[in-house]
């Protein structure tokens, strides 16, 4: 924790004048004198629904909290937001980061290649008539991560068409400005939640995530069922019935909870969210059983590499350049070293599932 700080002072000159956040993704609680900016694709859900049972003082947990339910936290208020920086001088302020390439891959798997028409009237057609040359789709919804990701950069370093999930923590949190005094990362996402939890005196609700594994799973599957069921039926004007069902058993896929060769079940696209929920709940278990969790996480990084390695390099140093600061500032390697060293080792191309 103290090297993650470290980090990202040293990124930051003295002298120099930073933005303040971007209001709207703050929360705050004035009581316990706590300020947390929350980035898409980095557990802000999972905090958001947190902060909620703290507002209410209830010791439970945020999984209480079903995670499409409009959850609405506390922001600063406009005269707070006028003195901002006595707020930032009495409380203690954290953020939780993540890996630029990897949060862009989350974005673009859970809300662009998912059945999800109101992306793809937002993001997709703008991606396609502004990164495909010819196309006759009439739909946002064949939408390649390669295009994402060159609309990301776009975006980033223009402000065009800019949407919450491809905005930087660097502008939208203003770290140099804030100077959290807890950096987390979803990369220990589980470890660090307890250890947040302990500086900022909340340990109560630590009992209340003593089964945080098993939660975050059918969390996410839920979810995912709750989301498939009101998102499908307008998806079918772009795509077939059965394309939606097959959309989704991919992304639970990539996501590390479905074995890759699983089948899809039949008639997928009829069941209600909570038959939905089950069928999840029963292929995360058959697959549990054959590959084990540390397998399925195999398995979900391998699909993520197999997707990287199919991207071409002039766009993954438009990603590098337009996200620079996010790179340098958490500590994540900005030249991908790392990153292609993994990708040369795995020959992962079961079911062509890449992206």
């Amino acid at each position: 924790m103290n090297k993650r700080k470290a980090d990202l002072l040293m990124m930051c000159p003295k002298n120099s004048t930073y933005n303040l956040p971007n209001r709207h993704h703050l929360i705050y609680n004035k009581e316990k004198q706590i300020l947390y900016c929350k980035a898409t694709k980095a557990g802000s859900t999972f905090w958001g629904r947190l902060f909620l049972q703290i507002d209410k003082q209830r010791i439970a947990s945020p999984f209480e909290i079903k995670p499409q339910i409009g959850v609405s936290n506390v922001l600063p208020s406009h005269d707070e937001w006028r003195h901002f920086d006595l707020i930032l001088k009495k409380s203690q302020k954290f953020i939780i980061v993540r890996h630029p390439l990897e949060r862009l891959y989350s974005g673009y798997v859970d809300k662009v290649f998912s059945p999800n028409r109101f992306y793809w009237d937002v993001i997709g057609k703008h991606v396609v008539k502004t990164f495909r040359k010819k196309s006759k789709t009439k739909c946002g919804h064949d939408v390649t991560f390669h295009e994402f990701l060159q609309y990301a950069a776009h975006a980033e370093t223009t402000g065009a068409n800019r949407d919450v999930h491809v905005l930087s923590l660097w502008k939208s949190c203003s770290p140099c400005h804030v100077k959290y005094d807890i950096i987390g990362k979803m990369e220990t996402f589980k470890d660090d939640i307890f250890y947040i939890l302990d500086k900022l005196n909340l340990k109560p609700y630590k009992d209340a995530l003593r089964n945080i594994s098993t939660d975050v799973v059918n969390d996410a599957l839920y979810d995912t069922a709750q989301g498939y069921a009101s998102m499908r039926s307008l998806a079918t004007h772009c795509i077939t019935k059965q394309n939606t069902a097959e959309r989704i058993w991919i992304k639970l896929k990539a996501r590390g909870f479905i074995a890759a060769d699983l089948p899809v079940p039949e008639d997928m696209f009829y069941k209600n969210e909570n038959r939905l929920f089950e069928i999840f709940k029963d292929a995360y278990s058959k697959s549990v059983r054959k590959l084990g969790r540390q397998g399925l996480k195999r398995q979900q990084h391998a699909i993520f590499l197999e997707t990287i390695k199919r991207i071409p390099q002039q766009t993954i140093k438009k990603i590098a350049d337009a996200y620079y600061m996010d790179f340098q500032m958490f500590g994540y390697d900005v030249k991908f070293d790392e990153l292609w060293q993994r990708s040369r080792n795995t020959d992962f191309s079961h079911s062509a599932i890449f992206f």
